[in-house]
């Protein structure tokens, strides 16, 4: 019995209410008091599907809403103006690149060797200490 449309959980809906109300007649003609009706099984399970019907049927209506908010925005776009695409900024030109190329050209000239962390750290600690002693 699932169903998207809401005329159809409309139905269902009230189907459910009816045969809730003709279950609880039923039981008075027995000679069942209201605490004992509200324990019935049957009329709990048939007000367990009147809950989910009605929860159903609000997700309906939250689905409905959602669409006209969506076909309400895009009508304000479409009559919003329009904006003029501008062209893009050229790309930058490309010097990370040359200089990469430099740092070839110079490693061509000493290859490079690689070093343990405290080696390179005194290597770099060295050559900063000779300008200093130069200047």
């Amino acid at each position: 019995m699932a169903s998207k449309l809401r005329g159809a959980r409309e139905t269902q809906r009230t189907y459910w209410v009816e045969k809730l109300a003709r279950r609880r007649e039923e039981l008075r003609e027995k000679g069942f008091d209201e605490r004992q009706i509200e324990k019935d099984n049957a009329v709990r399970k048939l007000k367990a599907k009147i809950t989910d019907t009605n929860l159903r049927l609000a997700a309906i209506a939250a689905n409905e809403k959602k669409l006209e908010d969506m076909a309400r925005l895009r009508e304000e776009k479409k009559a919003a103006p329009q904006k003029e695409k501008g062209k893009k900024a050229a790309p930058p030109v490309e010097e990370p690149k040359a200089k990469k190329k430099k740092k070839k050209e110079e490693g061509s000239e000493q290859p490079v060797k690689k070093e343990g962390k405290k080696k390179a750290e005194k290597a770099e600690a060295a050559p900063e200490e000779k300008p200093a002693a130069a200047e």
